[in-house]
């Protein structure tokens, strides 16, 4: 388990410290106050270094260039420059994400071409051209390379890509096996699940409901959504082809106690979606991390305490940390009556108030939650 994460210009963070983590995390602070950002920086860490993970960050956030700056406009290209403090990037700017514990620093540099090692960039200069590209075609190679060091790469290397002189990314993202190839799948790492707020993760939850399946865990996953439905009886998978073409929450139907036809998951609201997304990845993430940008998203207050008494359960069961954002006093004092009712679980969550201004967190354990519930107190 992270006990603390400390970032070096990330995105808006010049240095940032989050500490005294606890199994459940919850941050919490003003719009652009960077906890999305944090999020980001942990499932990277805690990736060790993959650099697929910046790919679906960027992916995320839109954050792509112009193909025309290449003239190659059928291409989508991230800008990886905004991963850099200041969105700022040039030869011997870098960010880097550490903890206290046994994770290796995982470090990102953009340096110039000619610090790479002859046959690294004849390499590089190789698979440009298999994939038709002509960034060679001048003579000369683009001027910066992206250099991701440490974390669990088994390249001494380290992975390394081409960049324009902005900050362009000079590979088609859609093509992920390039980025794969440069890490090691094979090797032991926890699972990762990160839970975005728009994100209807049809495709992802099918995956995680053969492993439900397979581990015969469908009553949890009931349980679970009987949170907001109590007359639910199943959730079922389709598995035909309109299934698979579709992007959708229509796959998916949800059966009731009372008969009749099942029906979509899509016809019932955005809060079964997302509590059955959070089920599933609660299910998946076991003796790993799960990253929820928004949790409250979806969910009524009425249902926050029950919300988080299934996330904190399941956590400490499955020896999962999670780190959870939030913008509503709602979700906090969900988590307030979770501590007051259970208070056995006060030692398992802390509240962290984020603010960009500062260096580090500020850290509520479950008993300072519980004590700004009964006074009114807002820790936002």
């Amino acid at each position: 388990m992270l006990t603390s994460v400390r970032i070096t210009n990330y995105r808006g963070f010049g240095e940032f410290e989050l500490r005294d983590l606890a199994p459940v995390n919850l941050l919490v602070g003003k719009n652009n106050s960077g906890k999305t950002a944090l999020l980001e920086a942990i499932h990277f860490l805690a990736s060790g270094g993959n650099p697929s993970v910046l790919t679906a960050i960027a992916n995320r956030r839109s954050e792509y260039a112009l193909g025309k700056e290449l003239d190659e406009p059928s291409y989508e290209l991230i800008d990886v420059s905004h991963f850099f403090h200041g969105h700022e990037i040039g030869a011997g700017t870098e960010f880097a994400v550490a903890c206290e514990n046994e994770i290796p620093t995982v470090t990102v540099k953009a340096v110039g071409v000619e610090e790479l090692k002859e046959e690294l960039l004849f390499e590089l200069r190789e698979d440009s051209m298999r994939r038709g590209r002509t960034l060679f075609d001048s003579g000369e190679p683009p001027p910066l390379v992206m250099k991701i060091e440490g974390g669990s790469s088994p390249s001494s290397e380290g992975p390394t890509f081409l960049l324009s002189e902005s900050g362009v990314l000079l590979i088609d993202p859609r093509r992920s096996h390039y980025m794969r190839r440069w890490f090691d799948e094979r090797s032991s790492r926890p699972p990762i699940v990160f839970i975005s707020p728009d994100a209807s993760m049809t495709e992802s939850l099918a995956t995680m409901w053969d492993v439900v399946l397979r581990d015969k865990r469908e009553d949890e996953v009931r349980s679970a959504m009987q949170i907001l439905e109590p007359d639910l009886q199943d959730v079922v998978f389709q598995a035909g082809e309109s299934s698979r073409r579709y992007r959708s929450s229509t796959g998916i139907l949800i059966g009731f106690k009372n008969g009749g036809r099942r029906i979509p998951l899509g016809s019932m609201g955005d809060g079964m979606r997302r509590l059955l997304g959070l089920s599933l990845s609660l299910l998946h993430a076991r003796s790993g991390f799960l990253l929820i940008d928004e949790i409250d998203t979806g969910f009524h207050y009425s249902i926050m305490a029950k919300m988080w008494e299934l996330v904190v359960k399941t956590a400490v069961a499955s020896n999962i940390q999670v780190f959870a954002t939030t913008h509503s006093a709602d979700c906090v004092r969900g988590l307030g009556v979770l501590c007051k009712e259970m208070p056995e679980l006060r030692d398992k969550v802390a509240a962290h108030k984020i603010e960009q201004e500062s260096k580090s967190s500020v850290a509520f354990s479950g008993g300072d939650v519980l004590n700004a519930l009964e006074h009114d107190i807002e820790i936002r």
